[in-house]
């Protein structure tokens, strides 16, 4: 009918963020248990060991009193390397955040500097230094800022690295006068620094990439999506939980409110699967408000548009026997259709599927020599359409299992009309040319929130009162895995 497009683009945060409402209902609620913190601290862990190599540790110098004489160091160059994960968890703290621990990591100082000098005596070189068994627990708080970004910041760590190993490049009998006491430095050194290394990571993380996440999203050349966290996160024994705002408005004018509330979500279900989204019918119905007020919503018909399996043409001559007074008063004449929509169209999703009404005038026109148009009837249309909701790969998709248009007629400059048989032409175009349509769009669907070499597995859609659920699993893409 009027509208093109049914659904939106939806882009993911990508850590999952929510809590209580206090500012209104969310029109997005994002979900994820355990299994789904696991299958994330792959992504995470994996990060924090590429970018905590090459770390460099500021230099450390210090003395040694030995029996004859003090000696002097210098320990420069000390960069880290190797850096690996054995063990880790990520888990939620009910009503606080995330906690990492980190359990058996190891990683190497290579080719350290160092130069010492007691007495009338001076050497340097350099050493290679393995650490095993560095074990840190680390808490994760996550909020929103006023932009409703999401930013994360480390709390509350403390770490140990273990043991330490030197092994010397070159024979030093100096450097033996400071190897124990360079031990006992590296030690307190390390310990000490390993949480602000991980701690600047992850702070950094938050800065140069979650606090400047794009939060309003283009869909089309009209529309833009709104994706900001209306509150902080919701921490609870067994999942976290996201809540994003979740509506449209034009492109680069984010103060557009839809006049209508956002019904309550309710997520009493899910958990069956590592991530579980709920999206209301009222982001669908926010766009098509933004559509209507741009005046988007139109759709003009002529004779070229028509399908071929069309047994009449729009012109004056093959409506003679629907509207002969048209005929009679302008034969032989183009005729041009334009639908118009006279008020948003709503979608609302129940546990039978999605229904969407809408309300257009038909306004018919003849088209004269001249190429004037002379409006020559109106009919009010009312379309109601039944659609079943499914998943493919990344999309959720939609297709129309039926589509009514109610016709009435509400002007004519021609006499009375066959309102009987105009419906009969369009619920015949309907079913020629407009389902098909839509349903070629439903199957293009719109993309669900995603991290480009993530996937989804077994996918579920369910529907409930004025939402979708979708449930699912995921699993990293072949051959896009993020750290081959």
């Amino acid at each position: 009918m009027a509208y093109q497009e049914t659904w939106v683009c939806i882009a993911l945060i990508s850590i999952f963020i929510g809590g209580v409402f206090p500012d209104g209902n969310p029109g997005i609620v994002t979900r994820i248990n355990q299994a789904g913190l696991d299958f994330g601290l792959e992504f995470t862990v994996g990060n924090l060991e590429e970018d905590i190599e090459s770390v460099t540790i500021p230099d450390i110098s210090g003395t040694v009193n030995a029996i004859l004489f003090d000696v002097n160091y210098l320990v420069s160059n000390i960069r880290i390397a190797e850096f690996e994960v054995q063990t880790s968890s990520l888990k939620t703290v009910p009503g606080v955040g995330l906690e990492l621990a980190i359990r058996g990591a190891s990683f190497s100082l290579n080719d350290v500097s160092w130069s010492s000098e007691g007495g009338i005596y001076s050497d340097e070189g350099s050493f290679d230094t393995t650490i095993d068994g560095l074990d840190l627990d680390m808490t994760l708080m996550i909020r929103k800022n006023e932009d409703g970004h999401p930013t994360m910041a480390p709390e509350g760590c403390s770490g140990d690295v273990g043991s330490i190993a030197i092994d010397l490049n070159s024979d030093s009998w100096l450097f033996g006068l400071i190897s124990g006491a360079l031990d006992d430095v590296l030690t307190v050194t390390l310990n000490t620094q390993i949480c602000d290394i991980i701690s600047e990571q992850i702070s950094a993380y938050s800065d140069d990439f979650l606090t400047v996440l794009n939060l309003n999203v283009e869909v089309d050349s009209y529309t833009e999506v709104d994706y900001s966290l209306i509150s902080n996160p919701l921490f609870e024994e067994s999942y976290m939980e996201t809540a994003h705002k979740g509506e449209f408005h034009p492109i680069g004018q984010s103060e557009w409110e839809a006049p209508f509330p956002v019904p309550a979500i309710d997520t009493t279900g899910g958990l069956n699967k590592m991530v579980d989204i709920w999206i209301s019918d009222y982001v669908i119905n926010s766009r098509y408000y933004v559509l209507q007020e741009l005046g988007i919503l139109t759709y003009t018909i002529t004779e070229d548009t028509l399908p071929s399996t069309l047994p009449y043409g729009l012109d004056s001559r093959y409506l003679a026997h629907i509207i002969p007074k048209l005929r009679q008063k302008y034969d032989k004449m183009p005729l041009e259709v334009v639908v118009n929509s006279t008020s948003s169209p709503t979608l609302e999703f129940s546990e039978d599927g999605a229904t969407i009404t809408e309300y257009a005038d038909l306004d018919a026109y003849v088209v004269l020599e001249d190429t004037t148009r002379v409006n020559v009837f109106t009919i009010a249309l009312t379309g109601h359409e039944q659609a079943s909701v499914g998943v493919s790969y990344r999309n959720i998709t939609l297709e129309m299992t039926s589509m009514s248009v109610d016709a009435e007629l509400k002007h004519s400059e021609i006499g009375h009309l066959n309102t009987l048989m105009i419906q009969h032409v369009v619920d015949s175009y309907i079913k020629s040319s407009v389902l098909p349509c839509l349903n070629e769009i439903g199957k293009q669907g719109f993309p669900l929130p995603h991290i480009d070499f993530v996937a989804y597995v077994n996918p579920v859609v369910s529907l409930g009162k004025d939402y979708i659920l979708l449930e699912s699993d995921l699993d990293w893409e072949v051959h896009t895995h993020p750290h081959e």
